[in-house]
């Protein structure tokens, strides 16, 4: 009777070992699956548009992420373009002794194939819309982390170390907010190093603030050092006032590398005021 009772309980276990290896196996081959769905479905909490991805690769085993084509969409209104920006593909190799770690360390980022289009009407931009909401959950975090500061309530959560983040094949689309074309232009995007190396580190929302933007900042400076071939492939009297009005601006801002957000927020500003007229007429062809 022991003896069957003993030979049950062994079935059992083995019964148990296959049904968590037949779980693991699927958990893997599901998984890129099940990050894409989650992609698609947390970034517009974040970005405040739809995000889509055509694929997902993860290589649990050798802590690698591959991305392929991502898009994200323009903001609600009445912007032309397809998108605001597509991503060929993202990859990123993680250092896999500290996933199970408060703050995951990212050795290298890699953003390929970056195609962003600029579209703006001087007083805003469909780039400017979605860095705005990214900010506004910026800072929701950061007070709601004082506030469990101080009552003491703090919960942990998981934050970032990215070693490098380089963004290559970089390209900006300047265009008028409803035009059906715009110019587009070859830039550069400078490596960003060492985010979140302190001991707190970088959240991921705060991590999508730095790469938007440097985004935006390379589109603003992009409009404003091509006034004129702007103007002309675009149509638009208004867009030669965008560029020329946000290249003084953007001076200031090579002064701010650690904080694109008031970069790019302060060369919006500068849209405004007497500065509009003084490009229009830098714009307009000489000799007339």
């Amino acid at each position: 009777m022991a003896k069957k009772k003993s030979g049950l309980i062994v079935k059992i276990i083995l019964g148990i070992l296959i049904v968590l290896v037949i779980l693991v196996v699927a958990g893997l081959f599901f998984i890129d699956t099940l990050a894409k769905n989650a992609l698609e479905k947390g970034a517009p909490l974040v970005l405040g548009t739809n995000v889509s991805v055509e694929r997902i690769h993860i290589e649990p085993f050798n802590a690698r992420v591959e991305i392929t084509n991502l898009i994200v969409d323009n903001p609600q209104g009445t912007y032309s373009s397809e998108y605001a920006i597509k991503l060929g593909d993202i990859i990123a190799d993680i250092d896999i002794n500290t996933l199970l770690k408060d703050k995951i360390r990212i050795e290298e980022m890699f953003l390929k194939d970056v195609d962003i289009v600029y579209e703006t009407n001087v007083i805003n931009s469909n780039l400017q819309e979605i860095l705005d909401n990214v900010k506004k959950l910026d800072t929701a975090e950061k007070k709601e982390k004082q506030e469990e500061e101080k009552s003491g309530e703090e919960d942990k959560e998981k934050t970032l170390q990215v070693d490098l983040i380089e963004l290559s094949s970089v390209g900006v689309t300047v265009q008028a907010k409803g035009a059906a074309t715009g110019l587009p232009i070859k830039v550069t995007i400078d490596p960003m190093t060492n985010l979140g190396t302190d001991e707190e580190g970088i959240t991921p929302v705060g991590l999508t603030l730095r790469i938007l933007g440097a985004i935006v900042t390379t589109a603003i400076k992009t409009a404003g050092g091509s006034v004129g071939d702007a103007a002309a492939a675009i149509g638009d009297a208004t867009s030669a006032a965008v560029a020329g009005a946000t290249s003084a601006a953007v001076d200031a801002a090579n002064n701010a590398v650690n904080d694109a957000t008031n970069a790019a927020a302060d060369a919006i500003k500068g849209l405004f005021g007497g500065k509009k007229d003084e490009a229009a007429e830098e714009a307009q062809p000489q000799g007339n």
